[in-house]
């Protein structure tokens, strides 16, 4: 039986190793040195899934550590992950998403100051808007098409 203190301990750890599957790299790290061939880091892995749960997941800093938890059950991406361009294509996709985010979260709260025009001319809206579909349609590309590779 786990004392309390133990329990807490253990909680905190594995809160820790979650999160830092959100990091490509640290998975690439994982991956080059076996941990994904032995059979007891899987079983370990598919114990955390646990932490999907909305009572733990409210814990975790970074959410998209469940989405690489996640892919970690698939052989496929557990064998990627050892390959160093396999890694960075996923984390150059982690940061393209937090961009698309906080790009859209600093519109959806920018706020006008006071005493301004709220109003703005019609030409102004249609160049934000514009702009926005740039920025959209580039990170959708970039998300659709992959890395490119040049030289071959």
């Amino acid at each position: 039986m786990e004392t309390a203190e133990s329990e807490k301990t253990r909680f905190e750890v594995e809160c820790e190793f979650v999160q830092a599957l959100a990091n490509p790299n640290y998975l690439n790290f994982l991956a080059q040195r076996g941990y994904f061939k032995e059979e007891y880091f899987i079983n370990y892995l598919k114990y955390l899934l646990y932490w999907k749960k909305p009572e733990y997941a409210r814990c975790l800093k970074f959410p998209q550590s469940l989405h690489m938890l996640e892919a970690l059950q698939s052989p496929q991406f557990r064998d990627a992950m050892a390959y160093g361009p396999s890694a960075k294509f996923v984390e150059d996709q982690v940061v393209l998403q937090w961009q698309f985010y906080l790009r859209k979260r600093h519109r959806l709260c920018m706020m006008p100051e006071d005493g301004q025009n709220l109003e703005e001319s019609e030409d102004e809206v249609q160049n934000r808007l514009e702009e926005t579909d740039d920025d959209d349609e580039e990170n959708e590309r970039m998300v659709a098409t992959g890395p490119t590779i040049s030289g071959k």
